[in-house]
Parts: structure tokens; sequence; C-alpha cells
């Protein structure tokens, strides 16, 4: 693992949002807005980044962007941990037509709307509920034991982790349906 700050995280298919969010709440957590996201992911023409684990981002959320790159993960106790870098950019334009210049382009684009959870105590893990074109995910970010404790109080197993990507889902779901689009996107 590279030194840096570190993505650790665990996601999970969520099949009852509202119990989720009832139990989130009874725990003291609470939601900010919802946010529309569009994110790009981004690599030259031998895919070298996905061939090599990593990846590099491009959000948009109100026009404002986030840069990320994102190093190889690796798993313990089905929780995931890799190197995250991240920017903001004011005019995420401007950083796609850079990343052009230097051989980068949209290989994938997905769309989510997230709802964010937080909790006042700075120990306790941050929450995310993504609704996708694939159904409903939550992911779980801060320290493996938080993680692992707060997984237990909302009753999510172990074996009920992800350790695909949003990209590495959506190639599932369209070997099942092969009819499904090369993005992930909400119906227009």
């Amino acid at each position: 693992m590279s030194d840096g700050p570190l993505e650790t995280e665990v996601k999970f298919r969520v099949e009852r949002r509202e119990a989720l969010e009832e139990r989130l709440r009874e725990l003291g957590a609470t939601h900010e807005e919802v946010e529309n996201e569009l994110n790009l992911l981004l690599d030259d023409d031998e895919m070298s980044l996905r061939v090599s684990g990593r990846a590099l981002r491009v959000r948009t959320v109100d026009g404002l962007g986030l840069l990320t790159f994102k190093g190889p993960a690796s798993f313990e106790g089905g929780i995931k941990s890799r190197l995250e870098l991240e920017s903001c950019v004011d005019d995420p334009g401007a950083v796609l037509a850079l990343l052009d210049a230097l051989g980068y382009r949209p290989r994938f684009r997905y769309e989510k709307r997230r709802t964010t959870w937080r909790f006042d105590d700075p120990a306790r893990p941050l929450v995310v509920l993504d609704e996708t074109p694939l159904g409903l995910f939550a992911e779980i970010e801060g320290g493996t034991d938080a993680i692992l404790a707060l997984a237990e109080e909302l009753g999510v197993a172990e074996s009920d982790f992800l350790h695909s990507s949003y990209w590495g889902l959506w190639q599932a779901a369209r070997e099942v349906d092969p009819g499904l689009p090369h993005d992930m996107l909400f119906p227009r």
C-alpha cells in the first residue's frame, strides 16, 4: 500500500432504505441534502489504470468538481483500503480537457444520488446511501474497527460486503443483460 491518505470502506446493497435510515437515526446520525453526482472514470488508450487496479475520476456536483486518484485496493476482513488523493476543481470541463491532452479520456460514466449520514462523534464512521440505476447501495467509511462495529449495529453481515466498484457491478449486470448501455445513467 502506498503512503498517503487511505480510503477505508465497505459497500453493501440496501434492500430496505427506510429501515436502514431509521436505524441510523436511532444511533444518532443525521443526514445532509441529497447530491446528484455525475462521475467520469478516465483512462488512457491501453487502459493502464484499470489494468493496474488504479482509478482516475472527475466527479461533478452542482457544477463543481472533484478530481480523485485511487490506488490499487486491498481487502482485509471484507474491508477495502486504498490510497485516495483528491482535490476540488472549480471547472471540471477544463480539468477534463487537461487530462484529455495528457491522454486520459472518459471510459465510463455513472450517476448517483448520494445522501450522506454523519454522527456528532468524529470516531464514528461516515455512511453514504447511493441511489444508482442498479439499485440502492450504502458505504461505511472510517477506521476498520469502527466500520465493523457500525456494520454490526446496522445488522449488516461481513458476507454482505461487496468488493466490486460501481464500474464492476455495472459490468456484471451487463453480462446478465447485454442490452444495458455502456454507461450507468438514470433513464431520461
